[in-house]
């Protein structure tokens, strides 16, 4: 299996996860929660709730080549191929990096876009957002930077974490 093969079919994962995810609670959530007040902007938020999902999808499970070429996941190996008896550490940390990174992502870009929805529709109805849910707000932003951020940097990560005994390895 090559590196490339390899984050196509992890990026495949990652977008079977975050369908799954979606469909089970994060559109069932803004579904119910917009139904309480309907309105055209509830409407909207419905749509574009379904279209970021099914757009994830489609992104995520049938353009993962795509994905793998723009993010440059498999350049700075030092092989082609993937021999999983002779994984060196350097390797495992890089790919740690990425599934944390995305998993990251994954669980907090839902959160993050309910709280903006709701602190934009409190704006307009004029409501306070409380502190509770701006703090909770501002976790899932920062998760989501930590996770890109982990996503785009794998390589810089695993060469920090690097010791001697992982350079012998």
């Amino acid at each position: 299996m090559t590196k490339r093969d390899f984050f196509i079919l992890l990026i495949k994962v990652f977008g079977l996860f975050s369908v799954v995810t979606s469909l089970f609670s994060v559109l069932p959530g803004n579904i119910s929660l917009a139904m309480m007040d309907i309105d055209v902007f509830s409407m909207v938020w419905i749509v574009i709730a379904i279209v970021v999902v099914v757009g994830l999808f489609v992104a995520l499970i049938f353009k993962a080549d795509k994905v793998v070429r723009l993010l440059k996941l498999d350049k700075g190996f030092d092989d082609e191929r993937i021999d999983l008896g002779n994984l060196k550490a350097t390797d495992i940390v890089k790919t740690g990096t990425f599934i944390i990174g995305g998993l990251l992502i994954l669980d907090n870009l839902p959160t993050f876009l309910s709280h903006s929805l709701f602190a934009f529709k409190g704006d307009i109805i004029g409501l306070e957002y409380n502190s509770h849910d701006k703090f909770y707000w501002a976790v899932s932003g920062l998760n989501l930077i930590i996770g890109f951020l982990l996503l785009t940097n794998y390589e810089f990560i695993a060469k920090k974490l690097k010791t001697e005994r992982t350079e012998k390895e």
